[in-house]
C-alpha cells in the first residue's frame, strides 16, 4: 500500500505534537510495542541534510544553522516518537503514535516549505512508509 499524503503546517517556536492512529482495517489499534519509527524533515527530497529527525530515542534538529547531517552535527532536543499512546497520554495497545518536539527545537527551524515522511519498522525489520507530504513552518512573530 502506498504512503498516505498528509501535509503538516506548524508554527516556528511552538511545541510540535502530531498524533497518529495506526489501525487494522476493522478499526482495532495495532500493537506497536516492538516497533521503531523514523520521521525526517528535509528542505528537498534529494537533500542529504535534515532539519528534523525523530526516533523513539528523541528528536534532533539543526540548531541555529537549521540543517544537519544525521549522526554528526545535530542538536538533541526534547521529544521523539512514542508508541501505543492515546492523544491524552494513556498507554495500551492503542495503535497511537505521538511525535513531539519542544519549542526550542522548533524555534531553530527556518520558516518555509519542506518535505517529510514517516517510516514504521516492525520487529521483523520490515519498513513501511506510512505518511509523507509537505511540512510547512510558519514564521514566528511573537518571540519568547
Amino acid at each position: 500500500m502506498p504512503q498516505q499524503r498528509y501535509d503538516i503546517i506548524v508554527d516556528q517556536g511552538a511545541t510540535l505534537k502530531l498524533w497518529l492512529e495506526y489501525k487494522y482495517r476493522g478499526g482495532t489499534g495495532i500493537n506497536l510495542q516492538n516497533h521503531n519509527g523514523y520521521f525526517q524533515v528535509r528542505k528537498s527530497i534529494y537533500d542529504d541534510s535534515s532539519l528534523l529527525y525523530f526516533t523513539k530515542n528523541g528528536v534532533t534538529g539543526g540548531g541555529i544553522t537549521g540543517e544537519f547531517t544525521i549522526g554528526t552535527n545535530g542538536i538533541d532536543g526534547v521529544g521523539g516518537i512514542s508508541f501505543n499512546v492515546s492523544l491524552s497520554g494513556a498507554t495500551g495497545n492503542t495503535g497511537g503514535i505521538l511525535i513531539r518536539a519542544d519549542k526550542t527545537t522548533m524555534k531553530n527551524i527556518p520558516d518555509g516549505k519542506y518535505f517529510y515522511d514517516f517510516k514504521l519498522e516492525n520487529s521483523s525489520g520490515e519498513i513501511k512508509t506510512i505518511i509523507g507530504g509537505a511540512f510547512t513552518v510558519n514564521p514566528e512573530i511573537t518571540r519568547l
